[in-house]
């Protein structure tokens, strides 16, 4: 995935603090489901990752927070990966409302086994992120 994937999100009541913005929690959460859709993009599911025993846990995450998102806006995840390696994958967000920056993010991923030990990434999930060419890959 060399491009940004765009994935939209609208915000729901429920996910609002009192002041009517989306829970600075909340942002996580819309970072996860942007990386699973563009996982799915790519012909992957995460449950079928899980299921062969392939995980990808959070290792690093950070979040700034440029303008807050308010309910009802239509937020756009824009997901892109800086750095690919056969252990890991560092994913960068844009999170935007109507073309504004509200919120830029990042993380890192390690693809560990089932035991939550560091693994190698399967060749089947390798092959498909070295067709795609992205900005930086470290073997």
């Amino acid at each position: 995935m060399s491009e940004a994937h765009e994935h939209e999100i609208r915000v729901r009541y429920v996910e609002c603090d009192p002041m009517g913005y989306l829970h600075h929690a909340k942002y996580f959460e819309y970072l996860e489901e942007a990386r699973t859709e563009a996982l799915r993009v790519q012909g992957f599911r995460y449950r079928d990752l899980e299921a062969s025993g392939v995980f990808f846990v959070v290792a690093k995450l950070s979040c700034r927070y440029h303008k807050p998102i308010s309910y009802d806006d239509v937020v756009t995840v824009e997901t892109s990966i800086d750095r690919f390696t056969r252990t890991r994958i560092d994913h960068e967000y844009r999170l935007l409302c109507e073309g504004q920056l509200m919120s830029e993010a990042a993380t890192t991923l390690a693809c560990v086994s089932r035991e939550g030990r560091p693994i190698v990434m399967p060749d089947h999930i390798w092959s498909i992120q070295q067709a795609s060419k992205p900005r930086r890959v470290d073997h």
